[in-house]
């Protein structure tokens, strides 16, 4: 698995990129950032968009070996992105709100 220019994972990068971004920007926004940070293809980038947003079903079924704990961003319905809080945001069972 490719590592960024610093040694961290795509996922990483994403998360670190989302808080300098004020925890809520778009995807290109991130994606944008993200590829300036290491040798990841653009398609790894976009997968790791919807890999770990935790309110996405699809993303379960396609990423089965993702447990909810690695699961990080939330999908808006304005489709920006924001760091999952639970408190905040629900809690989510196979990308369904349950709380």
């Amino acid at each position: 698995m490719p590592k960024g220019y610093l040694g961290e994972t795509c996922a990483e990068a994403i998360r670190t990129v989302l808080g300098r971004l004020g925890n809520r920007a778009s995807a290109e926004e991130i994606f944008n950032q993200v590829r300036e940070m290491g040798s990841w293809t653009e398609d790894h980038i976009w997968q790791g968009l919807m890999e770990f947003v935790v309110n996405l079903p699809p993303s379960y079924r396609h990423w089965q070996g993702t447990h909810l704990e690695k699961r990080f961003l939330f999908l808006r319905e304005d489709g920006d992105y924001e760091l999952y809080q639970p408190a905040r945001h629900g809690r989510y069972e196979e990308g369904r709100r349950i709380i």
